[in-house]
């Protein structure tokens, strides 16, 4: 299955586990293959994996359904400290259950791509991690600090 987002979905992908094997598609590359297929008598497609890509833009942001502060109760809490994006994460998967949830899916597998806040961990785990080994002997407050204070609120596309 090939599903492409509408308009009003614009580009964002948040992938779900589906039943069929599936694409998705942003609204530009939807309208496009659309296009492509409605013009085409015998259209056809390939999948082109190229392994990680480093230096995609716009870089990944965080999600509208993350929390991203102040506190809506006390505008005076300023938390979270460190936000990250949490879309589309590779995570372990429970066998208990097949990737999609539903109680019909009796497929099994270790990995499932999950969209919460809390997948965001895994990013601000793996900064830590490199700023950790490059500087060994800093406190866990200074590597927050670190990150905290380098952050931007720009994407790479200013």
């Amino acid at each position: 299955m090939i599903l492409a987002n509408g308009a009003s979905n614009g580009e964002g992908l948040v992938d779900n586990a589906y039943l069929l094997p599936t694409c998705s598609l942003g609204s530009d590359e939807g309208d496009a293959m659309k296009s492509y297929v409605s013009s085409s008598p015998n259209p056809t497609a390939t999948i082109d994996v190229k392994g990680t890509v480093i230096g995609i833009k716009p870089a990944l942001v965080v999600a509208s359904f993350s929390a991203t502060g102040p506190n809506g109760l006390n505008l005076e809490i300023l938390k979270p400290d460190l936000i990250a994006p949490g879309v589309n994460i590779l995570a372990d998967w429970t066998d208990v259950f097949g990737p999609t949830g539903l109680d019909s899916n009796q497929r099994k597998t270790e990995f499932n791509i999950l969209s919460r806040t809390s997948m965001a961990c895994s990013r601000v785990s793996g900064a830590t991690t490199l700023l950790k080994s490059a500087h060994p002997n800093w406190s866990p407050t200074a590597n927050r600090s670190t990150i905290m204070t380098t952050a931007s609120i720009t994407d790479n596309k200013n």
